[in-house]
């Protein structure tokens, strides 16, 4: 969902910003001596790109956080930025995917990971993520989703009859034999393998079950991935059924974060920007009001298509059509389990 104010934050830096204004591509941006930021596009309309970010190690190799979406003109830009990097490091002889000597996921999603194969298979890099995440990726990749059991699923929320065949062909949509790539799983508190690098990896469930945060602490850098961002609200519950519920998971993570305030926030989306711990408040308290307009009607609405109904939506309810309905209808279902289980503070 999109957010219009966010005095918040405060912005640092003004090519990925000045892009973002004119609704164009950021270029290759220099986050630290030692890090760089490309932006890769990505379909879809809601956001244009997401960025990837290259770790030049003190040997010369470059460990990638989140390659980006699999297309080959995102491959070009991901080579070309990596020859880039390669021509300012010193007595580097190798460029392209073979200076890649590390992959790592902050989440399953496609617009971050779905190139991970394709640079993994050129370099021969590991490619590290979440054990939860390749477990998802794992259940997709053996069986799509159960049609009979998710028509019945809709029908228990109470989805109109002739609204169920439009949203079931939407329930599956992770990226295919990703998993076939996952090398290497990461849990909290592990170190990622980059030489010169202490980036420590922090477990942020919420978005998805298994997402991670990168903190750096050297350099004063908290890669936030889609926990936290500078211009939407990011989605809750986008990587499958969870036995926890995933409001409550992502509070948890937001408290998380809150004592790293003064590291410069390097989102998955959007632009860089410092106010970390005051934009992931604003999110938490967003996803609040959103339980708290459910629970006003809750009583008078019992299925998840009749609370939906009553609730605020960016594109109108009446706009609402296909995945975008189905992941409103997600998110309320979500609302109104953590209402019922936890209550409001």
């Amino acid at each position: 969902m999109s957010d219009e104010g966010h005095p918040e934050l405060r912005p640092t830096s003004t090519r990925q910003m000045q892009a973002l204004q004119r609704g164009g591509l950021p270029p290759l941006d220099r986050v630290r001596d030692d890090v760089w930021a490309l932006a890769q596009p990505m379909p879809g309309g809601h956001l244009a790109y997401s960025f990837t970010y290259l770790l030049r190690g003190a040997d010369g190799g470059v460990h990638v956080v989140d390659p980006g979406w699999d297309s080959d003109e995102n491959w070009n830009r991901l080579t070309t930025a990596l020859a880039e990097i390669a021509r300012s490091t010193p007595g580097n002889g190798t460029s392209g995917a073979g200076a890649v000597t590390g992959i790592t996921g902050t989440h399953l999603h496609p617009d971050h990971v779905g190139m991970a194969a394709r640079l993994r298979d050129a370099s021969g890099a590991p490619l590290a993520m979440h054990a939860l995440e390749r477990r998802a990726l794992e259940r997709r990749s053996v069986r799509r989703a159960d049609t009979a059991a998710e028509l019945g699923r809709l029908a228990d929320w109470g989805v109109p009859e002739e609204r169920r065949g439009e949203l079931v062909q939407d329930v599956d949509r992770s990226p295919e034999g990703l998993v076939l790539a996952v090398d290497r799983e990461l849990d909290d508190g592990d170190l990622l393998p980059v030489p010169g690098f202490r980036v420590a990896v922090m477990s942020t469930p919420g978005h998805t079950a298994g997402h991670l945060c990168l903190r750096d602490d050297d350099r004063g850098l908290l890669f936030t991935g889609d926990h936290v961002l500078p211009t939407v609200f990011p989605g809750l519950g986008l990587g499958g059924a969870t036995a926890s519920n995933p409001l409550a998971d992502y509070l948890a993570s937001v408290e998380r974060i809150l004592p790293y305030g003064r590291y410069e926030a390097a989102p998955g989306h959007g632009y860089r920007f410092m106010g970390l711990d005051r934009r992931a408040a604003r999110c938490a308290a967003h996803q609040l009001g959103r339980a708290r307009e459910v629970a006003a009607v809750l009583e008078e609405e019992p299925t998840v298509w009749g609370i939906a109904s009553r609730l605020t939506w960016t594109a109108g309810w009446d706009g609402l059509r296909g995945f975008q309905l189905l992941s409103a209808l997600s998110q309320t279902e979500m609302h109104r389990d953590f209402v019922r289980r936890h209550g409001l503070p």
